[in-house]
Formats: C-alpha cells, sequence, structure tokens
C-alpha cells in the first residue's frame, strides 16, 4: 500500500480532514501540507481551546471572561492566537506531568501525546490527584516507593481512591495551600471527616458536587483562586462555620448559601458580585459578613434578618441606597461603607451609625 502523499491530503475535504486533527492533533502535523496547517490555525485549536475553558468552567456555554481567566490560571499572554495557547497549555501541563511523573514520556515524546482534548482531561484529572495525595499524611513517602514512582501517571492516580480508604479517611485537618492544584478530585469526598479544608492560593476555577459530602467541615478557606460560581451542594455542610472566597471571580451566590445555620462568618470581599441572595437572610448564626470591592449595587431587605451580625463591610462598590431594614440589627456595630455613590440613608441607620 502506498502512503498517503502531502498531495492526496490536499484533495481530502474539510468534514473528512477536521474529526482527523481534532483526533490526534500534534504540533508536527503542520508541516504536513499548508491546508492542514490553516485547519489547525483556524478550526482545530480555537476549538479546542474553547473545549477547554468548558472543562474548567463548566456552568453554561464559555464566554470571553472564562477563555481570558483560563489564561490567567496558565499566565499566558492575552495577545497570543489561540494555536499559540494551546500548545503553551499543553506545554506546561507536559512539563508539570513530567516532573510528577519523570517517566511519563519515556517511550512518547510530547508531540506525540497529542494536543487534545481527552489528554488534557486526563493530565488535569491526575496531576491533581498526586498533588493532593502528596498533602496527605504518609502520601509523599508512597509515592516515593521504586514500584510506585515509576508507574504511569494514570496508573498512579487510580490508586488513590483505594489509598486513602486504607490510610486516612479519618484524617479532621488537611492543608492543601498554595499546592499548585487546578482541579479537586473526586476523591475528597473520601475524607468524610474532614473539619478544616484550607485550598486557599490555588487555581480552582470550579469546585464539584462532591464537596457537599464533607458533613463535618467546620471551616472552608478558598481564598485566592478563580471560583466563577460555587455549587449548590455548598448548602449541604450543615456545619460550616466560616467559609473564605475573598479574591475570587464569583458574580453570584446560590440560594443554598441560606441553608448553613452554623456560619459564623462569610468573607466574600474582592469578587465579581452584583447582587445577593434574598435568602443570605436566613443565616442566623451569621456574625460577620465582608462584602468589600465587589460590584453590588443594592442589598435584600431580607439582610435585616440577620439577628447576630455584628459586622458588615460594604466599601468600594456601587451602592446607592441601603434598605431601611439595616436598622434592625440589633448587635451590628461596624458597618463600613466608603467609596460607595451612596445618595440614600434612612435616618435611623444615619443617627446609629453618626453618618
Amino acid at each position: 500500500m502506498h502512503p498517503i502523499s502531502s498531495a492526496s491530503i490536499e484533495s481530502l475535504p474539510n468534514e473528512l480532514l477536521l474529526p482527523i486533527l481534532e483526533a490526534c492533533a500534534v504540533p508536527s502535523l503542520s508541516c504536513v501540507c499548508k491546508r492542514w496547517h490553516h485547519l489547525l490555525a483556524t478550526e482545530v485549536m480555537p476549538s479546542l481551546y474553547k473545549k477547554i475553558a468548558q472543562l474548567r468552567f463548566p456552568q453554561g456555554n464559555t464566554n470571553t471572561q472564562q477563555t481570558l481567566m483560563l489564561a490567567k490560571v496558565y499566565r499566558l499572554n492575552p495577545g497570543l492566537t489561540s494555536t499559540e495557547k494551546v500548545y503553551q497549555v499543553f506545554k506546561q501541563v507536559f512539563t508539570l506531568t513530567k516532573s510528577i511523573s519523570p517517566l511519563e514520556f519515556k517511550e512518547k515524546t510530547e508531540e506525540k501525546k497529542g494536543l487534545t482534548l481527552a489528554n488534557y482531561s486526563s493530565y488535569l484529572l491526575n496531576i491533581n490527584r498526586l498533588l493532593l495525595w502528596k498533602k496527605l499524611p504518609g502520601g509523599e513517602e508512597y509515592l516515593s516507593r521504586e514500584e510506585i514512582k515509576h508507574l504511569p501517571l494514570e496508573k498512579k492516580g487510580e490508586l488513590l481512591r483505594d489509598w486513602i480508604e486504607e490510610n486516612c479517611k479519618n484524617i479532621t485537618n488537611l492543608d492543601l495551600y498554595k499546592a499548585g492544584m487546578t482541579y479537586l478530585p473526586l476523591e475528597i469526598c473520601q475524607l468524610s471527616q474532614l473539619q478544616g479544608l484550607d485550598l486557599s492560593q490555588n487555581q480552582l476555577t470550579s469546585l464539584p458536587a462532591v464537596i457537599g459530602q464533607l458533613p463535618q467541615l467546620q471551616g472552608l478557606d478558598l481564598s485566592q483562586n478563580q471560583l466563577t460560581v460555587l455549587p449548590t451542594e455548598i448548602g449541604k455542610l450543615s456545619q460550616l462555620q466560616n467559609l473564605y472566597l475573598k479574591q475570587n471571580q464569583l458574580t453570584a451566590l446560590p440560594a443554598e448559601i441560606g441553608q448553613l445555620p452554623q456560619l459564623q462568618g462569610l468573607y466574600l470581599n474582592q469578587n465579581q458580585l452584583t447582587a445577593l441572595p434574598a435568602e443570605i437572610g436566613q443565616l442566623s448564626q451569621l456574625q460577620g459578613l465582608y462584602l468589600n470591592q465587589n460590584q453590588l449595587t443594592s442589598l435584600p431587605a431580607e439582610i435585616g434578618q440577620l439577628p447576630q451580625l455584628q459586622g458588615l463591610d460594604l466599601r468600594e462598590n456601587q451602592i446607592i441606597s441601603l434598605p431601611a431594614e439595616i436598622g434592625q440589627l440589633s448587635q451590628l456595630i461596624m458597618l463600613e461603607l466608603a467609596e460607595n455613590p451612596l445618595k440614600d440613608i434612612a435616618e435611623k441607620i444615619r443617627q446609629r451609625f453618626q453618618l
């Protein structure tokens, strides 16, 4: 059988070429012929970049904000083309893979691994499994064993569930601060006795629904990530007392946030919130609500139903007026309003806080 020539490839219709490219796109393919190179750059790579963004931001359709945030996660120059961004993303993923699993590319070069969504999602999952594993008690020592160290990344990742079951499902605190995580593995739900979980200063763009399967959790720190939404399952954390979400990209909160009966501190400063759900008024134990540096234009009247609220920080928002119900907050001793375009403040509130 004669090999397919460049000329014969040139004659193939797009509907045949594109599926081939999407299934095995690698940099070397761009050298086969000019038309192949053109289709990679104009059809395959922009689509692949958008699919990667959809994987990282599973809620709704991919938009410009999400692709910009993906570029931020990977520290990409926003001026790069989609093709260049895809190459840079995979280069970083492959580099991290090799640092975690040195023999991963022993027989296959990075190029032959292929720039495909399946490869990306597999590496994303298993890299983060190992990043989590290394932070679990005894995890790094186990992964350093000779018989484990030389396994392919995917094989290692598959061992995590059984290892947790045998070794540390009863731990109560887990520190994943600055662990380099871009995805929270589903195995986190096995740690059902966790009371404290620190995920601050990572690059998480979403949380899995299984986060709601941590019934003992009292403190959850998600500060300085890239979260745009919270899963509705956050409302299942019935023992949660402090929720730290500052410096994310949240534009809204789920109504289920009101289903946290023990919540005392809610830290939402430096996000992109434009409104609060009325269910915020159901947080009967809330003492501190920190909303400075958001995009709020108003507050729900239900905020006046927080009997334990002592501190309310609303600095640097776009609030024009305050609901009169704030005057009902009998325990409120700190109300911060600086740098808002306030035009109307009820006299009762003005007198009480000497505004």
